[in-house]
């Protein structure tokens, strides 16, 4: 890989990371509604989880969803639809209490959540049709695609994990708390919009 395409690489990686998306959402609202620690397994989750999926379509699934568009379509479908309740469950969601309040995301939910995140397919396709050449798999290319994205993803999982946790120290009533979590589910399924329109 020559330094402008991983310059360009490093650009896209970064931008797709750390913009607003479900991941980056649903770890603020872990964060804020259940503190950063017990939101430590969806982050580890979260971080495995996406780059192992790089890992996997960089050798050779990434491939296979450009090639067999329905079966694109289908994890895209089940994705918006997991959105859709879990942006339900942050709109009823208002105590301050957290031992009665729904448990956050477990590890090995935030690792299978990555397989249907329709923003995060998205961007693993795009970066393997762009930056990899889907005939001949070149390991040099695919280790630097993996470990940029490892640390993007690291990055970014870390910051809006920190921001929830920051924003909670404001939301001392139930009234706060529950106008977070509606505007939060309102900016999830807003993430998810640009997705939905391309499949009608």
């Amino acid at each position: 890989m020559e330094l402008t395409e991983l310059i360009s690489l490093s650009i896209f990686a970064t931008v797709a990371a750390f913009t607003p998306g479900p991941n980056n959402l649903l770890l603020a609202a872990s964060s804020a509604n259940f503190g950063l620690r017990a939101t430590w397994p969806h982050m580890a989750g979260v971080i495995i989880g996406f780059t192992l999926l790089v890992a996997i379509a960089a050798f050779g699934l990434g491939w296979l969803l450009t090639e067999i568009p329905m079966l694109q379509i289908t994890l895209r479908l089940l994705g918006l639809v997991l959105i859709a309740l879990i942006a339900y469950r942050l709109l009823i969601s208002h105590t301050l209490d957290r031992q009665n309040a729904q448990r956050p995301m477990r590890f090995i939910e935030a690792v299978l959540f990555q397989w249907i995140n329709p923003k995060g397919v998205v961007v693993i396709i795009s970066a393997i049709s762009a930056y990899t050449d889907p005939a001949s798999i070149v390991l040099s290319e695919v280790s630097i695609l993996i470990t940029l994205f490892f640390l993007v993803t690291l990055g970014s999982v870390v910051l809006w994990a920190g921001a929830g946790a920051f924003i909670a120290r404001k939301l001392t009533s139930q009234r706060r708390l529950a106008w977070f979590n509606r505007i939060a589910a309102a900016l999830l399924l807003l993430s998810v919009a640009p997705v939905l329109l391309n499949l009608v």
